[in-house]
């Protein structure tokens, strides 16, 4: 496509791009982007991509099949673009307010992403499929999966400067344990967490606290500080029994 045909038609090729991806230039443009987008999101559900025909989604979204080649070179770029919504809604869901204790803020992440992953599963499988032959997906799903692996794993690094969880837990493998745990839940029982959603991240959540020991480090820290020993070291699993014994030591003293 030239420059002057995108102009007239609304789009334009963009620059430093690959040949052929374009960007609506006109309100009209972007309606009927995200229209075929939509449609197409239904249709790779519904066939899955290899079934899909670039002619299937001009017929979905209610267009003529030289329509979709205006946005579009192939399939693949639009299963990227209908991939947008569900990578931003993901990435959405894994962001919590630091003001959250910390396990309410656990439990609320779960509850997120389990939200946002159930209501795009059927893309998600799709995409995981394609991913086996295109690294193109493969590369979005790791990102996806790396991004939250990551900032779980900085949080539970904040947790041990702080003492409230073991420290002698690898911070990169407990999350990418613990997040694979909840995709993992997500994908093969999704009638499960869909017809209890909030039963579904309780548990995977409580599972979380257990495995970081988070509940009681949480309040051993608490219960360190009220008796005025070094606030936030960083406890081991022996410091951390031997901590709590202590204190019971000395609440029998002085009692």
């Amino acid at each position: 496509m030239t420059a002057e045909r995108g102009m007239r038609d609304g789009t334009a090729v963009l620059d430093g791009a690959a040949v052929g991806v374009r960007a609506p230039l006109t309100d009209r443009g972007r309606r009927t982007r995200a229209a075929l987008v939509a449609a197409a999101r239904t249709v790779f559900e519904d066939r899955g991509f290899a079934d899909t025909r670039m002619s299937d989604i001009a017929e979905a979204a209610g267009v003529s099949h030289g329509t979709v080649y205006t946005y579009f070179n192939d399939k693949t770029e639009v299963l990227v673009a209908t991939l947008e919504k569900l990578v931003n809604d993901i990435r959405d869901a894994i962001r919590t307010s630091d003001a959250a204790e910390p396990a309410q803020r656990i439990a609320s992440a779960n509850l997120q992403y389990l939200r946002a992953y159930v209501s795009h599963a059927r893309l998600f499988r799709v995409a995981e499929g394609v991913s086996i032959s295109d690294d193109r997906f493969s590369e979005i799903i790791g990102d996806l999966r790396r991004t939250h692996s990551d900032r779980v794993a900085g949080q539970i690094s904040r947790y041990q400067q702080a003492g409230i969880v073991r420290a002698d837990a690898d911070p990169n493998a407990c999350a990418a344990a613990l997040t694979a745990m909840v995709e993992g839940f997500a994908r093969n029982w999704p009638d499960r967490v869909t017809a209890d959603l909030q039963g579904s991240a309780d548990t995977l959540s409580e599972l979380w606290v257990h495995g970081l020991d988070l509940r009681a480090r949480a309040q051993t820290a608490e219960l360190l500080a009220e008796a005025g020993a070094e606030p936030a070291t960083v406890l081991t699993s022996d410091q951390h029994n031997t901590g709590k014994e202590q204190l019971e030591e000395t609440d029998a003293i002085h009692t």
